[in-house]
Protein backbone atom coordinates (compact mmCIF):
# COMPACT_ATOMS: atom_id res chain seq x y z
CA UNK A 1 0.00 0.00 0.00
CA UNK A 2 1.38 3.70 -0.81
CA UNK A 3 0.13 7.07 -0.47
CA UNK A 4 0.11 9.09 -3.47
CA UNK A 5 0.43 12.86 -2.38
CA UNK A 6 -1.66 15.21 -5.19
CA UNK A 7 -0.84 19.11 -4.60
CA UNK A 8 -3.03 22.11 -4.86
CA UNK A 9 -2.45 22.23 -8.85
CA UNK A 10 -1.76 18.49 -9.60
CA UNK A 11 -5.38 18.27 -8.10
CA UNK A 12 -6.86 20.49 -10.59
CA UNK A 13 -5.43 19.13 -13.44
CA UNK A 14 -6.06 15.14 -12.33
CA UNK A 15 -9.67 15.99 -11.71
CA UNK A 16 -9.13 18.13 -15.11
CA UNK A 17 -7.50 14.66 -16.82
CA UNK A 18 -11.13 12.97 -15.00
CA UNK A 19 -13.29 15.64 -16.69
CA UNK A 20 -11.81 15.21 -20.26
CA UNK A 21 -12.08 11.16 -20.10
CA UNK A 22 -15.60 11.48 -19.75
CA UNK A 23 -15.98 13.84 -22.03
CA UNK A 24 -13.89 12.00 -24.63
CA UNK A 25 -16.35 8.66 -24.05
CA UNK A 26 -19.20 10.70 -24.43
CA UNK A 27 -18.44 12.07 -27.79
CA UNK A 28 -17.53 8.36 -28.56
CA UNK A 29 -20.82 7.09 -27.66
CA UNK A 30 -22.74 9.44 -29.75
CA UNK A 31 -20.59 9.34 -32.86
CA UNK A 32 -21.51 5.01 -32.23
CA UNK A 33 -24.82 6.06 -31.70
CA UNK A 34 -25.21 7.66 -34.61
CA UNK A 35 -23.98 5.21 -36.98
CA UNK A 36 -26.63 2.27 -35.26
CA UNK A 37 -29.78 4.72 -34.79
CA UNK A 38 -31.67 7.08 -37.07
CA UNK A 39 -31.03 10.91 -36.34
CA UNK A 40 -34.00 11.66 -36.40
CA UNK A 41 -35.28 9.19 -33.08
CA UNK A 42 -32.92 10.71 -30.82
CA UNK A 43 -31.96 14.78 -30.22
CA UNK A 44 -29.02 15.39 -27.50
CA UNK A 45 -29.86 17.65 -24.61
CA UNK A 46 -28.56 19.25 -21.50
CA UNK A 47 -25.52 20.02 -20.34
CA UNK A 48 -23.82 17.97 -23.41
CA UNK A 49 -25.69 19.98 -25.35
CA UNK A 50 -24.38 23.07 -24.63
CA UNK A 51 -20.80 22.02 -23.96
CA UNK A 52 -20.74 20.22 -27.48
CA UNK A 53 -22.41 22.50 -29.57
CA UNK A 54 -22.29 26.57 -27.68
CA UNK A 55 -18.96 26.37 -25.92
CA UNK A 56 -19.73 25.84 -22.52
CA UNK A 57 -16.69 25.49 -20.06
CA UNK A 58 -18.78 23.31 -18.25
CA UNK A 59 -17.71 19.65 -18.33
CA UNK A 60 -20.99 17.14 -18.01
CA UNK A 61 -20.72 14.04 -15.90
CA UNK A 62 -23.29 12.63 -17.13
CA UNK A 63 -25.21 12.10 -20.63
CA UNK A 64 -28.73 13.19 -21.74
CA UNK A 65 -30.71 12.20 -24.55
CA UNK A 66 -34.69 12.74 -25.90
CA UNK A 67 -35.52 9.93 -27.96
CA UNK A 68 -39.03 9.30 -29.52
CA UNK A 69 -40.81 6.33 -31.95
CA UNK A 70 -38.50 3.41 -30.71
CA UNK A 71 -39.40 0.86 -28.28
CA UNK A 72 -37.25 0.60 -25.14
CA UNK A 73 -36.47 -2.96 -26.27
CA UNK A 74 -34.82 -1.89 -29.32
CA UNK A 75 -33.25 0.76 -27.74
CA UNK A 76 -31.47 -1.00 -25.15
CA UNK A 77 -30.56 -3.80 -27.41
CA UNK A 78 -28.51 -0.93 -29.41
CA UNK A 79 -26.77 0.42 -26.54
CA UNK A 80 -25.78 -3.06 -25.18
CA UNK A 81 -24.43 -3.60 -28.35
CA UNK A 82 -22.36 -0.68 -28.77
CA UNK A 83 -21.02 -1.03 -25.15
CA UNK A 84 -20.18 -4.41 -25.60
CA UNK A 85 -18.59 -4.27 -29.05
CA UNK A 86 -14.80 -5.14 -29.59
CA UNK A 87 -14.92 -2.58 -32.33
CA UNK A 88 -15.75 0.37 -29.50
CA UNK A 89 -13.53 -1.04 -26.80
CA UNK A 90 -10.74 -0.81 -29.56
CA UNK A 91 -11.48 3.09 -30.38
CA UNK A 92 -11.38 3.64 -26.39
CA UNK A 93 -8.20 1.97 -25.59
CA UNK A 94 -6.96 4.02 -28.55
CA UNK A 95 -7.82 6.96 -26.89
CA UNK A 96 -6.63 4.98 -23.53
CA UNK A 97 -9.93 4.42 -22.12
CA UNK A 98 -11.81 1.04 -21.20
CA UNK A 99 -14.79 0.03 -19.94
CA UNK A 100 -14.46 -1.60 -16.57
CA UNK A 101 -18.15 -2.69 -16.26
CA UNK A 102 -22.11 -1.16 -16.48
CA UNK A 103 -25.45 -1.60 -15.33
CA UNK A 104 -28.74 -0.92 -16.68
CA UNK A 105 -30.47 0.29 -13.24
CA UNK A 106 -33.43 1.95 -14.90
CA UNK A 107 -35.10 0.18 -17.99
CA UNK A 108 -38.77 1.37 -18.05
CA UNK A 109 -41.39 2.76 -21.17
CA UNK A 110 -39.99 6.07 -20.10
CA UNK A 111 -36.49 6.56 -18.66
CA UNK A 112 -33.87 4.58 -19.48
CA UNK A 113 -30.34 4.68 -18.07
CA UNK A 114 -27.00 3.31 -18.31
CA UNK A 115 -23.90 3.00 -15.63
CA UNK A 116 -20.68 3.10 -16.50
CA UNK A 117 -17.27 3.21 -15.32
CA UNK A 118 -14.49 3.74 -17.33
CA UNK A 119 -10.46 3.38 -16.56
CA UNK A 120 -8.13 6.01 -17.85
CA UNK A 121 -5.58 3.43 -18.91
CA UNK A 122 -2.65 6.05 -18.32
CA UNK A 123 -3.14 6.20 -14.28
CA UNK A 124 -5.15 3.18 -14.16
CA UNK A 125 -8.04 5.79 -12.69
CA UNK A 126 -11.89 4.75 -12.59
CA UNK A 127 -13.95 7.29 -12.96
CA UNK A 128 -18.20 7.00 -13.18
CA UNK A 129 -20.62 7.93 -15.83
CA UNK A 130 -23.93 7.69 -16.94
CA UNK A 131 -25.92 7.26 -20.05
CA UNK A 132 -29.81 8.21 -20.03
CA UNK A 133 -32.41 8.35 -22.67
CA UNK A 134 -35.94 9.95 -21.68
CA UNK A 135 -39.15 9.56 -23.63
CA UNK A 136 -41.24 12.18 -22.74
CA UNK A 137 -41.40 14.15 -25.27
CA UNK A 138 -39.65 15.52 -27.67
CA UNK A 139 -39.91 19.32 -27.71
CA UNK A 140 -39.82 21.35 -30.68
CA UNK A 141 -36.69 23.39 -31.78
CA UNK A 142 -34.40 20.75 -33.09
CA UNK A 143 -31.53 20.63 -35.39
CA UNK A 144 -28.64 18.68 -36.91
CA UNK A 145 -25.54 19.96 -37.51
CA UNK A 146 -21.67 19.65 -36.40
CA UNK A 147 -20.43 18.99 -33.08
CA UNK A 148 -18.14 22.28 -32.51
CA UNK A 149 -14.92 22.18 -34.42
CA UNK A 150 -12.43 23.07 -31.79
CA UNK A 151 -13.57 20.81 -29.19
CA UNK A 152 -12.94 17.79 -31.35
CA UNK A 153 -9.86 18.83 -32.63
CA UNK A 154 -8.58 19.09 -28.42
CA UNK A 155 -9.00 15.25 -28.70
CA UNK A 156 -8.06 14.46 -32.38
CA UNK A 157 -12.00 13.23 -33.44
CA UNK A 158 -12.97 13.62 -36.60
CA UNK A 159 -15.64 15.73 -37.30
CA UNK A 160 -19.45 14.12 -36.58
CA UNK A 161 -23.22 15.28 -36.39
CA UNK A 162 -25.94 15.05 -34.17
CA UNK A 163 -29.76 16.09 -33.61
CA UNK A 164 -29.69 18.28 -30.59
CA UNK A 165 -31.69 21.14 -29.02
CA UNK A 166 -31.44 24.89 -30.54
CA UNK A 167 -30.37 27.16 -27.81
CA UNK A 168 -33.72 29.05 -27.52
CA UNK A 169 -35.60 25.09 -26.61
CA UNK A 170 -32.27 24.37 -24.56
CA UNK A 171 -33.07 28.03 -22.56
CA UNK A 172 -36.53 27.53 -21.66
CA UNK A 173 -35.64 23.86 -20.79
CA UNK A 174 -33.69 25.53 -18.32
CA UNK A 175 -35.98 28.01 -16.89
CA UNK A 176 -38.02 24.90 -16.51
CA UNK A 177 -35.95 22.89 -14.78
CA UNK A 178 -34.99 25.84 -12.44
CA UNK A 179 -38.19 26.24 -11.62
CA UNK A 180 -39.59 22.91 -11.41
CA UNK A 181 -36.90 20.81 -10.41
CA UNK A 182 -36.75 18.99 -6.93
CA UNK A 183 -33.75 19.96 -5.66
CA UNK A 184 -32.25 23.45 -7.46
CA UNK A 185 -28.64 22.91 -9.37
CA UNK A 186 -26.82 25.96 -9.44
CA UNK A 187 -25.75 24.71 -13.30
CA UNK A 188 -28.81 25.75 -14.47
CA UNK A 189 -27.93 29.37 -13.49
CA UNK A 190 -24.19 29.06 -15.00
CA UNK A 191 -26.39 27.55 -18.46
CA UNK A 192 -29.37 29.89 -18.61
CA UNK A 193 -25.98 32.73 -18.42
CA UNK A 194 -24.45 31.06 -21.29
CA UNK A 195 -27.91 30.59 -23.19
CA UNK A 196 -28.16 34.44 -22.41
CA UNK A 197 -24.98 35.63 -23.91
CA UNK A 198 -25.41 33.64 -27.00
CA UNK A 199 -28.91 35.52 -27.13
CA UNK A 200 -31.17 32.51 -26.77
CA UNK A 201 -34.08 34.49 -24.77
CA UNK A 202 -37.70 34.90 -26.49
CA UNK A 203 -38.63 38.26 -27.54
CA UNK A 204 -41.97 37.29 -25.69
CA UNK A 205 -43.59 35.21 -23.26
CA UNK A 206 -46.84 33.19 -23.96
CA UNK A 207 -49.13 34.30 -20.89
CA UNK A 208 -48.91 30.36 -19.57
CA UNK A 209 -44.99 30.54 -19.48
CA UNK A 210 -44.98 33.44 -16.94
CA UNK A 211 -45.53 31.97 -14.00
CA UNK A 212 -42.77 29.23 -14.69
CA UNK A 213 -40.62 32.20 -15.26
CA UNK A 214 -41.40 33.99 -11.93
CA UNK A 215 -41.07 30.88 -9.89
CA UNK A 216 -37.61 30.59 -12.08
CA UNK A 217 -36.24 33.69 -10.69
CA UNK A 218 -37.46 33.56 -7.45
CA UNK A 219 -35.60 29.87 -7.15
CA UNK A 220 -32.41 31.86 -8.83
CA UNK A 221 -31.74 33.91 -5.80
CA UNK A 222 -32.39 31.35 -3.48
CA UNK A 223 -29.22 29.73 -4.79
CA UNK A 224 -26.06 29.77 -2.68
CA UNK A 225 -22.07 29.90 -3.57
CA UNK A 226 -21.43 27.57 -1.42
CA UNK A 227 -23.73 24.89 -3.59
CA UNK A 228 -22.23 26.52 -6.81
CA UNK A 229 -18.44 25.73 -5.69
CA UNK A 230 -19.43 21.71 -5.57
CA UNK A 231 -21.94 21.46 -8.00
CA UNK A 232 -20.06 23.52 -11.33
CA UNK A 233 -16.88 24.97 -10.18
CA UNK A 234 -15.49 21.29 -10.13
CA UNK A 235 -16.44 21.13 -13.36
CA UNK A 236 -15.02 23.86 -15.45
CA UNK A 237 -11.15 24.13 -16.31
CA UNK A 238 -8.61 25.18 -14.03
CA UNK A 239 -8.37 28.86 -14.82
CA UNK A 240 -12.07 29.41 -14.83
CA UNK A 241 -12.10 27.63 -11.40
CA UNK A 242 -9.92 30.11 -10.21
CA UNK A 243 -12.10 33.27 -11.54
CA UNK A 244 -15.84 30.83 -10.18
CA UNK A 245 -14.47 30.32 -6.93
CA UNK A 246 -14.83 34.28 -6.12
CA UNK A 247 -17.96 34.81 -4.76
CA UNK A 248 -18.19 38.00 -6.77
CA UNK A 249 -18.13 35.98 -9.91
CA UNK A 250 -21.60 33.99 -8.86
CA UNK A 251 -22.95 37.53 -7.57
CA UNK A 252 -22.90 38.85 -10.71
CA UNK A 253 -23.55 35.61 -12.70
CA UNK A 254 -27.00 35.64 -9.94
CA UNK A 255 -27.48 38.97 -10.70
CA UNK A 256 -27.96 38.78 -14.48
CA UNK A 257 -29.83 35.16 -14.52
CA UNK A 258 -32.49 36.79 -12.01
CA UNK A 259 -33.08 39.99 -13.91
CA UNK A 260 -33.24 38.87 -17.60
CA UNK A 261 -36.09 36.36 -16.16
CA UNK A 262 -37.49 39.12 -14.05
CA UNK A 263 -37.33 41.47 -16.84
CA UNK A 264 -38.93 38.90 -19.47
CA UNK A 265 -42.33 38.57 -17.60
CA UNK A 266 -42.83 42.06 -17.58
Amino acid sequence: MFLVIVTHVDYKLYMQNMREAIEVFHLLFLKQLGSRVDKNLWVLKGGCNLRFFLKSVRYSEDIDIDVHTMSPTTLRRNVNTILKSSSFASILKSFQLAIVQYSEPKQTGTTQRWKIRLRMLVSDQEVPTKIEFSRQGVDKGIVFEPVDGELLHRYRLSPMLATHYTKETAFLQKVTALAKRGETQTRDIFDLKLLIDAGATPADLQPTQEPLFTAACQRALALRHTDFNSQVVAYLPPDWQDYYSDRRAWDALQKVVAETLRRLTK
